[in-house]
């Protein structure tokens, strides 16, 4: 039987697949979103599709550590599900939290941005040094910022497909149809307000970036959007490409 499932994992309910969704729409291919997260500590996780089922697989951000499996037990069965995915080549995109839980399921380090002399990241801000021959990162080397929000860093022992000042890995690649991005890709102006209507974001953004945090992440989404939409889209077509590609075996 063909892989017919696009399997999307959230952590929070305010951290969408935004523009990932949007890319995904149209493909041969049904998309189911689940929260692994919701049981409590010691309950079961819930049965998920198998790999062999899956036509590409996406796993989003949220505030928990990635190694932090004892307060979050379906974090472990996410880094089983990532390392299993990348095997078997389904296609897979991690995006912050899931760029790490990608990295922790490929035995890569996870840091505290402490533990690196760095604090949280947050805000609009270009990408440097990016791979161009990378068909899903390569585009966003024009890209004028796509938003950073976060405070754990990736350790690659490579060169990573993207960086900024402040975190040495912004993206990496495993195998043939694996990425991690630590940056969020998928928020547009209209996804941001969403999470600007959480008290949890609206602290972490004011301690980061000052009491004036919220107008500035706003004028700065939308001063970004029209040209990085564009980029965005093109960097997410080689995902669905590989979604589609999947689906029809």
């Amino acid at each position: 039987m063909p892989a017919r499932t696009v399997l999307i994992l959230q952590h929070v309910e305010a951290e969408k697949p935004g523009m990932i969704l949007d890319a995904l729409a149209g493909c041969d291919a049904e998309v189911d979103i689940r929260n692994l997260l919701t049981a409590a500590p010691g309950a079961p996780v819930g049965e998920l599709p198998a790999v062999a089922e899956l036509a590409g697989l996406v796993v989003m951000g949220g505030p928990m550590n990635a190694d932090d499996t004892a307060a979050h037990p379906g974090l472990a069965r996410e880094r089983e599900l990532l390392a299993d995915a990348v095997a078997a080549g389904v296609p897979t995109l991690g995006v912050c939290l899931g760029a790490q839980l990608l990295a922790r399921s490929q035995d890569m380090k996870v840091l505290p941005g402490a533990a690196l002399g760095q604090g949280p990241e947050i805000g609009w801000a270009p990408l440097h040094d990016v791979d161009r021959r990378d068909p899903v990162v390569g585009p966003l080397a024009d890209a004028p910022g796509v938003l950073h929000w976060h405070g754990d860093r990736i350790v690659v022992d490579g060169p990573a497909l993207a960086r900024t000042e402040t975190t040495s890995c912004q993206a990496f690649r495993v195998g043939p149809a694996a990425w991690g991005l630590q940056f969020h890709l998928e928020v547009t102006p209209a996804l941001l307000d969403e999470w600007l209507a959480e008290p949890g974001f609206v602290a972490e953004a004011r301690d980061a970036l000052g009491p004036g945090a919220l107008d500035r992440l706003r004028a700065d989404a939308r001063t970004v959007a029209p040209a990085l939409r564009p980029l965005a889209e093109q960097s997410l077509s080689h995902l669905r490409r590989l979604v589609q590609e999947r689906s029809a075996r």
